[in-house]
């Protein structure tokens, strides 16, 4: 049997060595963290592919199908809500409108102060700590092996004789290194609201309110070139008087979690197959911003799609 380790088991990480699993490889993660540790389980998790083309529409257009599927089971730690997103400019109709059980133009009544134009639609949303764990358990459940160990560099695994995954996030700067990848420092909060049944995206200032399984999430932060992980307190204030301008009743809600995640920058994707010293190859599958989870279940096919190709050879 084929055997691959991933590095890292954030979202990209688990998706991608549960898709190896299921094609019959012999799969271990190596993570620092685990899964809840992550900067995915701080992540906002809406699919959001508007911004996407080439092959990030592809994987964004596969991990919707994914998504979708999954909304429809109540365990799954994914739910289809109603979202409404504002620009402060006119703007087309996305690529996705049709794939979506539900897409309209918002009104020009209903357009709040500011706001040019606007979407009415469904959007699967993720709630990480449940889905995450979700993923690991199906991963383990299958005899799959987690293993707590920090991986600095590719190099402290030159003797690994399995195919290799690399699904470092932003880290992937050190550990392959990597010089294209730079930190975005986000901040989120989990509330208690669930007289909420709407989400809202203002784009004008990245200000977003997502109604999950497990509370209403409040956002964001984007702060470039920071790795700090420590929650700021001023932060805190800002997203929630910026929520309470369009929901003023999260004002007076119970706060669940704040939480930091560091997002992993890079111009473009690397989803790639590398050959490296001592012929071992090495799977690449980093770099993607803020929209993670939006590209995760695909990026995790083309990894196996990569991982197969290698494996004939």
């Amino acid at each position: 049997m084929q055997k691959a380790t991933v590095i890292g088991s954030g979202v990209s990480g688990l998706s991608s060595a549960l898709n190896l699993q299921l094609a019959g490889f012999d799969v271990r993660i190596l993570t620092r963290d685990p899964p809840q540790a992550t900067a995915s389980s701080a992540a906002g998790a809406v699919w959001s592919g508007g911004s996407v083309a080439g092959r990030p529409r592809t994987w964004a257009e596969d991990s919707l199908s994914h998504f979708l599927k999954l909304a429809e089971r109540a365990d799954s730690g994914v739910g289809l809500r109603r979202m409404r997103q504002v620009f402060p400019q006119r703007v087309s109709d996305p690529w996705f409108k049709d794939r979506l059980p539900f897409f309209a133009k918002m009104p020009a009544e209903e357009l709040p102060s500011g706001g040019q134009d606007g979407w009415i639609m469904d959007l699967p949303i993720v709630a990480p700590p449940r889905y995450l764990q979700n993923l690991q358990d199906q991963f383990l459940g299958a005899g799959g092996k987690l293993e707590a160990r920090e991986v600095e560099s590719l190099d402290d695994l030159e003797d690994e004789r399995s195919l290799l995954v690399n699904c470092t996030g932003a880290w992937a700067k050190y550990v392959t290194p990597d010089p294209e990848v730079f930190p975005i420092r986000g901040q989120t909060l989990l509330v208690d609201a669930p007289q909420i049944r709407a989400g809202y995206m203002r784009a004008s200032d990245d200000t977003y309110l997502f109604p999950r399984a497990d509370g209403i999430l409040l956002g964001g932060i984007y702060q470039y070139d920071s790795w700090r992980q420590e929650v700021d307190a001023e932060q805190t204030r800002d997203i929630l008087e910026r929520c309470s301008q369009i929901e003023p009743t999260v004002s007076d809600a119970a706060i669940i979690r704040t939480a930091v995640g560091i997002r992993p920058g890079r111009d473009a994707v690397r989803l790639e197959a590398e050959k490296r010293p001592g012929e071992r190859a090495v799977i690449h599958n980093y770099g993607h911003g803020s929209i993670g989870f939006t590209l995760s279940w695909g990026c995790a096919l083309e990894a196996l799609a990569l991982a197969r190709d290698l494996s004939k050879r």
